[in-house]
This record gives structure tokens, C-alpha cells and sequence, in this order.
């Protein structure tokens, strides 16, 4: 069996959807499915069975024999609450649980992380309990018999609408074409790797069918790209009333976020990844 939580988020769903188009429909999909936001996301999978986040670690314990590999997807992805409680207890606590179950049990992982955490400065909650996490575990003397943590850079694509404000930047500019929205605004100016979540799901299949060396991966496309381009290249395939307009708040600020693939094709997956404009184009099929 494959554990997968966080399953009925962004990530894990189109990876769950990635498994099931390879055959692949041994799946224990654990989340928080009360929320009927992110119920479209998962209800069309095959699995074998879903757990409430909250019952996992029991359920785990009478399972262990069927658990073959774990991948911890879920997190509190919230880039603007104020409200630490919720991160320590599912981003650093629940991971943490996690992987010394993983550990003890000799189960293969991984993880989610975040290249916000290559910011030490960064003043998101999430970035910081991602960062928390990831030190942690850097200290951790025993591990799983092979671990990961993927280092996700912007990830976008389809099923981000449960996520409102914290959806991708691309992500955004498409909804507001759909909504025949015509401005796009922003305060500062990110300039940043945008990586297709269908490749992000080759990836995470690599781990699973390869075990590479363990360790932290940074996992984008290599290339930073500013939001303006992003705008621009939505603009190419949509209708002239659907255009865009980026306005910047401040032309001053810039953010500089670009993944480091040397250990990834060193060691692991060789595949190339779509560029911003084939992405893009995938999406608004």
C-alpha cells in the first residue's frame, strides 16, 4: 500500500490521479475530507481507502505489514494566516510523527517541503514551520531505510481553487480570464521558478518506482521567470477580452527564487521539464 496524506490537496491529488492512469490504485489517502471545498479533488480517484488525518497514526499501527511507501503531501499551505498554532501542529508536530513512524518502522519516505525555506528571513508561518521542520530533521540521528524531502518551488496547474489567495501566481491570472476579470495586481515583483504539477507527479513517481540517494531535493524547472512573463504568456492563448493587465505596486522590490537541479539530475530524475509557455498552454486546454 501507498500512503499518501495530504491527498486531497493540489499536489497530492494530481499525483494520486498520476498513479491511477499507470495502474497504480493501492492508495491510503489520508486528509481532512470534511472540507467540501477540496471534495472534487479526490472524489473521482480509485484507492483503497481514505483515513481521517486525525485516525492515521492508529490505523498505521494495525497496518503496518501492507505500508510500502509513505509520501507526506499535507501541510498547512496558508502564506498569510497569522495563526502559528495550526503550523506547529501539522507542519512541524504531524511531520515529525510522521517520520519517526516512518523510522521505526523502516518504511520509505517523502516529504514536502518548501523553497521558501532557502529564505531564513522569509515572514510567512508556513515558510518558518517548513524551515523548523527541516532542521529538525537535520539533527535526527536515525532515519527511514530511504528518505526524501522534495524542495517545491511554485507549483501550479488544475484543482487549485480550494486554495483561494494562496493559489499559484499562474493560477490566478487564469481564474481572473475565466471570471472575464481584466487587472492582475501585485506589490512586489517575484521573479521565480514555475514548475507544471504533472511534472512535479513524474517526479514523485520517480522516488517511488527508484529510491535515489536520500536526501533534500530542490524541485523546479532551473529557470526563474519574472510575473510579467507570466502575463504575457497567458495572454498569447486567451480570448482579447480576457487580457490581462499586471499592475506593480512597487517596481523597487524584487524577490529572486530559482531551484538548483544539480542534485536532482545527478542523482535522480534526468527527465526535462515543460517550460512556463508549454505548461501554460497544457493548463488552458
Amino acid at each position: 500500500m501507498i500512503v499518501i496524506t495530504g491527498a486531497a490537496g493540489f499536489i497530492a491529488a494530481n499525483f494520486c490521479k498520476k498513479l491511477n492512469e499507470r495502474g497504480i490504485n493501492n492508495l491510503i489517502l489520508i486528509d481532512d475530507f470534511k472540507q467540501e471545498r477540496k471534495h472534487k479533488n479526490w472524489k473521482n480517484l480509485e484507492y483503497f481507502d481514505k483515513i481521517q488525518r486525525e485516525d492515521f497514526f492508529y490505523w498505521a499501527e494495525q497496518n503496518v505489514k501492507y505500508i510500502d511507501f509513505i509520501f507526506h503531501l499535507g501541510a498547512r499551505t496558508d502564506y498569510f494566516s497569522t495563526d502559528n498554532t495550526i503550523f506547529e501542529a501539522l507542519n512541524v508536530e504531524y511531520s515529525k510523527r510522521v517520520w519517526s513512524y516512518a523510522t521505526y518502522k523502516r518504511i520509505p519516505l517523502v516529504y514536502a517541503t518548501s523553497y521558501l525555506t532557502k529564505d531564513v528571513n522569509h515572514n510567512s508561518l508556513y515558510a518558518k514551520s517548513k524551515y523548523i521542520f527541516d532542521k529538525w530533521l537535520d539533527k535526527q540521528q536515525k532515519k527511514p531505510p530511504f528518505w526524501a524531502g522534495l524542495k517545491f518551488f511554485q507549483v501550479y496547474g488544475k484543482n487549485e481553487e480550494h486554495k483561494e489567495e494562496n493559489s499559484s501566481f499562474v493560477f490566478k491570472i487564469y481564474k481572473n480570464c475565466m471570471e472575464k476579470k481584466t487587472v492582475i495586481s501585485t506589490e512586489i515583483n517575484i521573479i521565480q521558478d514555475y514548475i507544471y504539477v504533472n511534472d512535479v507527479s513524474k517526479v514523485l513517481c520517480y522516488f517511488l518506482n527508484h529510491a535515489p540517494q536520500s536526501g533534500i531535493y530542490e524541485v523546479g524547472t532551473g529557470f526563474s521567470r519574472p510575473m510579467a512573463t507570466v502575463v504575457d504568456t497567458i495572454n498569447r492563448y486567451v480570448k482579447p477580452e480576457q487580457k490581462q493587465i499586471l499592475v506593480q505596486q512597487s517596481k523597487e522590490q524584487h524577490f529572486f527564487y530559482q531551484a538548483d537541479l544539480s542534485k536532482l539530475r545527478k542523482n535522480a530524475y534526468k527527465q526535462a521539464f515543460l517550460t512556463l509557455e508549454q505548461g501554460i498552454k497544457s493548463l488552458l486546454k
